[in-house]
């Protein structure tokens, strides 16, 4: 009835722009505190006599049937007790108010209204009476009565002829499937009852329209998509003019609406009529339309990509709901159709829901294929993938060397399901900051593919810029240089200048010349990158905006901050409406964003904007995932600027220490964390920690990245400077000539850091 009353007044609404007003009828206190509450929206103005509370209620009912009111609907919800209502000096109906102006509709659920109501609408009244009697008056029933009548034809008196003789069919179904129907939240049998008939009906009249109304009973009961309907298979939908009888027949019995969202068009049912549908096919029918409609989704389940994101996006539900098949986890379609949609949720950075379906996927494929199945490694393969995307890097590798070796035995080291495997397993050993074992995965991966797909290959090419970037983390710029101008030049080659993979390979090459502050030739790259993006994939595309991002970043590094964050804001709102607010790449933008105000000096909106960012991450992460703890760093590194020296060395202590249980003591990342809590122990004076930290990181520095890594000659620099406050003056000059002699010869003479050595 509530539902019913909605769909009225947003007709109404959107019609003619009208006032809407909900108030409950059920009880006077619920009435007053409704009236009350739209006295206060409106601001009805109260005459000092009325401020006792019938004088109130009395002000309002004038206002309702003054001409300041406008037009306007007023609802009365639950309108149940009849005393209530019962004559106009009754408790409620007094202030209801009177004349032509507005509308007022009533909601109850007296039977006895019900009755009075229902006779008056139709001849015969006895028949009517005992319909909406074996009905219960339930408005859902009623409506699928009233639309059985109407696309037949049929009087009351033959509608309820055919009640009788299909209630006692329905009881003996019910009885042989031992259906508990009260389990389901408002189900009754005059529901059944009254849907038995419909969907009887409609299979005799028109047998494509029962194929599909047994079709959607297993999909997610709203949003169906329309062409995933066309597309299905079933017999007749291939065809349009069967199709859109058999939809047209289901919307005239009122089983499904229809919904327009742009230029797509949607199908939705009540969840009572969907249970209705299961409930009314045998076990035998059961087990076939499940099995149809899983086989459906598995079919048509698009591989992802950006131009189909709004096509998975719209089958998401149905493949959820057919997730959870009564075929059994381990029937082949439900894990492929796990296994498909892993990958959707896993690119659109749902990365625990992608976790549970590929490790759903992995289970069921080892129990019914076997360990060594190829099936069974993919599985691996891609839970690694997702646990390496959460910072689970220990796990991930695991799971990476587990396919890897089982691909191996199986493929052999030459097959390209292999190599791609090592590539993959390359990754995570980067992310756990192992870049020489890194780099010779990478290797052997990029060496197996020019043997066995040539040099030119897309997959060859991957591996070049895999080995460019794990070059570039190890400082060794020069190497990595030619590596990302090799896959540039050759995927221009063999894809084109415009293609996805050449302009990803082209923001790298941007990318690795910032890092060594050869700014206009980075500018040049990053711009030629963005610029074929948003032509070839459009303005909102992820590529594109990950171009945003690192033009931003350029900016930000050539001191052009309010460019910088005009950028940031850019890829911040892109990806909040096309990836959502808690992707990972969102919350590396609001990150990057946090950083260049606090280069500005914005230093309450930075550390505002950090907090929510760390919010997130923990939510999304938890607390000890590496990103949070990069968050932890950019934070502390805010406080120090405000001079909140004991919040920053707190956050520092704690972002390092989280740090070395994930990494280890000499992970990059755990070496910079310990860099930055010695620089905020020198703002405090703790000079000999700061130094013995310094020292430390020197150490782990070179060991890890070499003796002249540009980060390693920061640590030398630093450790000269820590030297210098505590008056050691030899010492820091002989630290600060070895920080000068290594970055002019490393950087070169004219580079920012050699000048400030």
């Amino acid at each position: 009835k509530t539902q019913i009353a909605l769909e009225y007044v947003y007709q109404r609404w959107s019609e003619s722009g009208c006032h809407v007003f909900w108030v409950q009828g059920s009880g006077f206190l619920k009435f007053s505190e409704g009236f009350r509450d739209i006295a206060q929206h409106v601001r009805v103005p109260v005459a000092s006599a009325d401020t006792d509370e019938e004088g109130f209620l009395f002000s309002i009912k004038r206002w309702f049937e003054g001409p300041n009111s406008g037009d306007w609907i007023l609802v009365i919800d639950n309108a149940d007790n009849e005393e209530d209502f019962a004559a106009n000096n009754s408790p409620i109906a007094k202030f209801v108010p009177q004349g032509t102006r507005g509308t007022l509709i009533f909601t109850t659920r007296s039977l006895q209204v019900a009755h009075r109501q229902g006779c008056k609408m139709i001849n015969e009244k006895k028949a009517v009476a005992r319909i909406l009697g074996s009905v219960d008056y339930l408005p859902l029933a009623v409506v699928g009565t009233a639309a059985f009548m109407v696309e037949n034809r049929t009087l009351p008196s033959s509608y309820w002829a055919t009640f009788q003789q299909n209630d006692k069919r329905m009881r003996e179904l019910l009885s042989q499937q031992f259906r508990d129907i009260h389990r389901e939240a408002d189900m009754t049998e005059s529901i059944l009852g009254t849907y038995f008939i419909t969907f009887d009906q409609i299979t005799k009249q028109l047998p494509a329209a029962g194929r599909l109304l047994r079709l959607i009973a297993f999909f997610d009961r709203q949003n169906i998509p329309e062409q995933l309907l066309k597309d299905s298979g079933v017999e007749g939908m291939e065809c349009s003019v069967e199709f859109f009888q058999a939809i047209g027949k289901l919307s005239r019995f009122s089983l499904v609406t229809t919904v327009q969202r742009e230029d797509k068009t949607f199908y939705e049912l009540h969840r009572l009529i969907q249970q209705s549908i299961q409930t009314y096919l045998s076990p035998e029918e059961l087990g076939k339309w499940s099995a149809a409609a899983l086989g459906v989704i598995s079919r048509v389940f698009p591989k992802y990509d950006h131009d189909q994101r709004d096509i998975c996006q719209s089958y998401i539900p149905h493949a959820l709901a057919l997730s959870e098949s009564d075929l059994g986890k381990h029937h082949p379609d439900v894990l492929t159709c796990a296994n498909n949609l892993a990958l959707v949720l896993q690119r659109q950075g749902r990365y625990g829901e992608s976790e549970m379906l590929n490790r759903r996927a992995l289970e069921g494929r080892e129990a019914i294929l076997g360990p060594d199945h190829p099936h069974t490694l993919t599985s691996f393969n891609n839970l690694a993938i997702v646990l390496e995307y959460q910072g689970k890097y220990d796990e991930s590798e695991e799971m990476h060397q587990r396919a890897l070796k089982g691909l191996v035995n199986v493929l052999g080291p030459a097959h390209p399901d292999t190599l791609s495997s090592m590539n993959n397993l390359s990754t995570v050993l980067q992310c756990q900051g192992n870049y020489k074992e890194s780099e010779d995965m990478i290797r052997r991966a990029l060496n197996g593919r020019e043997e066995t797909l040539g040099p030119g290959h897309p997959d060859t090419l991957t591996s070049i810029d895999n080995l460019a970037t794990i070059l570039q983390r190890q400082g060794m710029y020069g190497e990595s240089e030619e590596m990302n101008r090799r896959a540039m030049e050759a995927r221009g080659e063999v894809l084109g200048l415009d293609h996805p993979d050449t302009l990803t390979s082209v923001n790298n090459l941007a990318i690795l010349l910032r890092l060594q502050k050869r700014y206009n030739e980075s500018e040049e790259m990053t711009l030629r990158a963005l610029e074929g993006c948003e032509k070839i994939l459009g303005p909102g595309h992820p590529d594109t905006l990950i171009s945003i991002d690192s033009l931003a970043i350029l900016l930000q590094h050539q001191g052009k901050y309010g460019e910088s964050e005009a950028a940031y804001r850019r890829a911040l709102e892109g990806r909040e409406k096309i990836l959502g607010r808690d992707h990972p790449d969102t919350l590396s933008s609001l990150q990057n964003l946090a950083i260049v105000l606090e280069c500005q000096g914005k230093y309450d909106e930075s550390e505002t904007m950090n907090r929510c960012a760390l919010e997130r991450y923990e939510r999304v992460f938890g607390t000890g995932h590496p990103q949070t703890l990069a968050i932890l760093n950019n934070l502390a590194l805010v406080l120090r600027y405000r001079e909140n020296y004991d919040e920053s060395e707190k956050l520092n202590r704690r972002a390092h220490e989280g740090l070395v249980k994930v990494f280890g003591q000499n992970h990059p990342d755990t070496l910079t964390s310990a860099n930055n809590l010695a620089v905020v122990l020198d703002y405090r004076g703790e000079y000999h920690e700061s130094e013995e930290i310094n020292r430390t990181t020197l150490a782990g520095r070179r060991e890890v990245l070499g003796p002249d890594h540009p980060q390693t000659l920061t640590s030398v620099n630093n450790l000269a400077v820590v030297l210098r406050y505590q008056g050691r003056y030899e010492e820091s000059e002989a630290m600060h000539r070895q920080a000068l002699e290594a970055r002019d010869r490393v950087l070169g003479p004219d580079h920012p850091d050699a000048l400030s050595s």
